[in-house]
């Protein structure tokens, strides 16, 4: 969020709603490939670009990751915090999005109209040996973000050998 801010040019910021030291619950646990009851750390972020705001995000990271985590360490990057002072650096991450019509409290955060469709985006970060760090949810406002992915030339190669293989031309 926060490269993404800057390179849109605006002053990327975060309010934070909620700060938690809990055990995963069914769920969440399952998200982080960990026990039920493992130490989480969970916290809540109004994501800001210049003072609007962008975007909700929950994250669950697991407490042994980030000892000391406070409150106040959470008002910029969380990628350059886990960087610079736990050495974590994630090595992939899978994303799903999808449209959701958000609740009132989500639409007055977020400063929406009712009809206004958000992105919701499920979040999980693997560090370079495939092991889960944290999860996120984040729901970024409908007007004012935008996805873009780049998708290699690699993607489409197998399924054109896919194709040749069936004996078919183009």
């Amino acid at each position: 969020f926060t490269q993404d801010m800057r390179e849109r040019g605006l002053d990327p910021s975060s309010r934070l709603l909620d700060f938690a030291a809990e055990g995963a619950d069914d769920e969440v646990a399952a998200r982080l490939r960990v026990a039920v009851g493992t130490g989480v750390h969970r916290f809540t972020r109004l994501r800001l670009g210049s003072g609007e705001p962008m975007a909700i995000e929950t994250v669950w990271i697991r407490s042994a990751l980030v000892p000391g985590l406070e409150p106040a360490d959470l008002d910029g990057s969380l990628y350059e915090l886990l960087a610079s002072r736990y050495g974590l650096a994630p090595g992939s991450a899978d994303v799903t999005i999808e449209p959701l019509l958000p609740d009132t409290e989500t639409r007055e955060l977020l400063e929406i109209p009712p009809s206004q469709a958000t992105l919701f985006m499920r979040m999980t970060d693997a560090d370079a040996q495939g092991r889960v760090m944290m999860i996120a949810d984040c729901i970024y406002r409908g007007d004012r973000y935008q996805l873009s992915a780049h998708v290699p030339a690699r993607a489409f190669t197998s399924a054109l050998s896919a194709f040749e293989a069936t004996g078919q031309t183009a």
